[in-house]
């Protein structure tokens, strides 16, 4: 959730929508990842696994991630699924190469 003004100019919280909402931010999200067979499981604040893990599913994060089948999130860890048995260490690799590109 972002805070802007809404159409009465009044400040309140409110979901970005897809094409304002760029995947860049959610780089700081990305604090750990670890990869097993062809899932990369990634850690992030509390509360910003859900973030992250809609803009994997929405934009594959600008085309880092190309072979993602979907991803399960909690509170503080994204699943990431891999289409390829053995596709998890190319996920996180891939993850950690988005998240040092804004840094």
């Amino acid at each position: 959730a972002i805070r802007q003004k809404n159409s009465a100019g009044v400040m309140q919280y409110q979901l970005p929508t897809f094409a304002s909402a760029p995947t860049t931010g959610t780089r700081n999200l990305i604090l750990e990842v670890n990869a097993s067979g062809n899932l990369a499981v990634v850690k992030t604040p509390s509360g910003g696994a859900q973030l992250l893990a809609s803009a994997i599913d929405r934009t594959g994060l600008d085309g880092f991630l190309k072979n993602v089948i979907g991803t399960i999130a909690g509170d503080d860890t994204v699943v990431v699924i891999s289409k390829s048995a053995t596709g998890g260490s190319a996920l996180a690799k891939s993850i950690e190469t988005f998240a040092k590109k804004g840094r």
